[in-house]
């Protein structure tokens, strides 16, 4: 019974055939992201833009502390229509509101996105960022190692543009 039970839990702990990480050059998954001016956003709507995604919650301090450094990121780009900077979060909507007032973030943020960061953020770390390119495809995932300066980050969208 010991066997049993050992080799149950030693089981479980394996990844599934579903938990593997997504990889550079693959499609990115369907999603339905509802945003918080009520606004709706699916990969539909994303089609021939390229998306940066940044996968978060509000009380993840690494999470909070890197929003100046994207709220950059954004203004930089902000003249170029072909980028979406999304913010999905895993917070309800009046808690990321309440946030929003001590930290204004610059993206569209998404709120109760659990179920597509499942989906992207297989492993569940938190900040990650992905970058979509207009055909869909990933060209940048970040999840957790927090590079320097987010010049990583910059790169892969000016990279993107030249797609």
């Amino acid at each position: 019974m010991f066997r049993i039970l050992l080799l149950l839990t030693l089981l479980s702990s394996l990844p599934s055939v579903g938990q593997q990480e997504i990889k550079i050059g693959e499609t990115a998954p369907n999603f339905k992201l509802w945003l918080l001016d009520g606004s709706k956003l699916t990969n539909e709507e994303t089609k021939g833009k390229i998306v940066v995604f940044k996968f978060w919650f509000t009380s993840c301090m690494p999470c909070l502390t890197d929003i100046p450094k994207l709220n950059k990121l954004v203004k930089e780009f902000e003249k170029n229509k072909d980028i979406l900077f999304i913010a999905p979060a895993l917070d309800r909507k009046l808690i990321i509101d309440k946030l929003l007032e001590v930290h204004p973030f610059n993206f569209k943020i998404a709120y109760s996105a659990m179920d597509v960061s499942r989906n992207f953020n297989k492993l569940q770390v938190y900040p990650s960022y992905f970058v979509i390119n207009k055909k869909g495809n990933f060209t940048y995932i970040d999840s957790g190692s927090k590079k320097s300066e987010f010049k990583d980050l910059r790169t892969a969208v000016l990279d993107a543009l030249k797609m």
